[in-house]
């Protein structure tokens, strides 16, 4: 089904690849080409994804409505609006290096790869935003790696980084992060009594406060006084265990 340039416009200016930008001023440029922009409904499935890794990369996606998971573990949910292919596009891959799929019925909107250069050399400050997203996105990935390995206090320290990282936040001091425990056990893929133990952990280091001084119970706020003491015990079982040994190892040659 073909799109209206005018009312989707004013759906891509909501999204975050493209904040501080007039819909006008992106319906000006959608309206100069003469390549079409199709929508689809896709409807949730494991077994036909939305997008196929090493599929050919011609199409930007951008979800106007619905969810849509890339296949990882853990999984991360990709909510409307939103816009998938930033990646390939700013690398110029030629395949899709990931599959999708939607998780609710869905709608999206296939953007040809044209018409998305078009945009960004046009509007400048598109590029510039989609490159800052997909950077604080590598850092979420690296941190949410770290989450998956090591002592319950290194793992949560691990996904409480990837929450501040996602926002650019993740240094300085004073900074309060809004996470439910369960969340912190997806990305962690550790049980509710280990991640009580890692946080539990953690607060005894003084890494991190929540709720009252004197409860135990995780309340959903995580206060952190210092950034760079969090990611101490974040690294703490990779720098021991791992780079340790290693360095030690290559000493005796």
């Amino acid at each position: 089904m073909a799109v209206q340039v005018q009312g989707f416009a004013g759906s891509l200016a909501r999204c975050l690849d493209f904040t501080g930008v007039s819909p006008e001023e992106i319906e000006s440029v959608l309206a100069e080409s003469a390549l079409p922009l199709e929508m689809e409904v896709a409807s949730p499935s494991a077994e036909s994804p939305l997008i196929r890794s090493g599929s050919a990369f011609t199409h930007l996606i951008f979800v106007q409505h619905g969810l849509v998971v890339p296949w990882q573990v853990p999984h991360s949910e990709l909510g409307a609006p939103f816009l998938i292919g930033a990646h390939e596009f700013l690398m110029k891959a030629e395949r899709w290096s990931a599959s999708y799929s939607a998780i609710t019925e869905s709608v999206v909107v296939r953007i040809p790869q044209e018409v998305m250069l078009n945009i960004v050399e046009r509007i400048p400050p598109v590029r510039e935003r989609m490159h800052e997203l997909l950077m604080r996105r590598f850092s979420r990935f690296y941190w949410v790696s770290m989450a998956t390995s090591g002592s319950p206090a290194s793992r949560v320290a691990a996904a409480l980084v990837s929450r501040l990282a996602l926002d650019d936040r993740d240094f300085g001091r004073e900074r309060t992060i809004a996470v439910r425990q369960k969340d912190i056990g997806r990305l962690t893929t550790m049980s509710r009594s280990a991640v009580a133990a890692g946080m539990a952990e953690l607060a005894e280091a003084g890494a991190i406060t929540w709720g009252d001084a004197t409860s135990a119970r995780f309340k959903g706020e995580v206060e952190v006084p210092d950034v760079e003491l969090l990611k101490e015990q974040a690294f703490r079982d990779v720098r021991e265990r791992e780079i340790g040994p290693l360095i030690a190892g290559r000493g005796k040659d």
